[in-house]
């Protein structure tokens, strides 16, 4: 998946990038920080082309990243919803009661169980670098 985008400012071995926002990128956060009007966002991106502060720029990251991305953001709570509901529909199938409120409640509570673990690991994951896009090369140079 390739972006063209403005580095704003340089971190050590990172570029911040703002891009333009997709339709499909409108809610998540995952890739970075949006920006104040809304229309695009700021990406750290590891600085392969030791671009400088007001360059444009393209970023890739490869698409298997991106889907296993998707895969940890979006199935995984709803993994757990799922599996919530069904446990919560075992248990009470033991002890002879039924409540489809009960099982929604417990599928809810497995797919915030699924969030806070993806919460905990997201330092990690973020120092693994495999999610982050790359600077590849430069586009246009700064005039600064």
């Amino acid at each position: 998946m390739k972006e063209i985008g403005l580095v704003v400012d340089i971190e050590d071995l990172n570029a911040l990038v703002k891009i333009d926002r997709k339709t499909a990128c409108e809610n998540c956060k995952g890739c970075g920080l949006s920006s104040a009007d809304g229309k695009s966002m700021i990406v750290h991106a590891l600085n392969q082309a030791n671009a400088l502060k007001g360059d444009t720029v393209e970023l890739d990251m490869e698409t298997p990243n991106v889907l296993a991305a998707a895969f940890l953001i979006y199935t995984i709570p709803l993994i757990g919803l799922m599996f919530g509901i069904l446990a919560s529909y075992g248990v009470m199938n033991i002890i002879g009661r039924q409540s489809e409120a009960l099982s929604l409640l417990f599928g809810i509570i497995f797919m915030g169980f699924a969030f806070l673990i993806i919460k905990k690991n997201e330092s990690r994951i973020k120092k693994s670098q495999k999610f982050n896009p790359v600077v590849v090369s430069i586009k246009g140079k700064s005039l600064l």
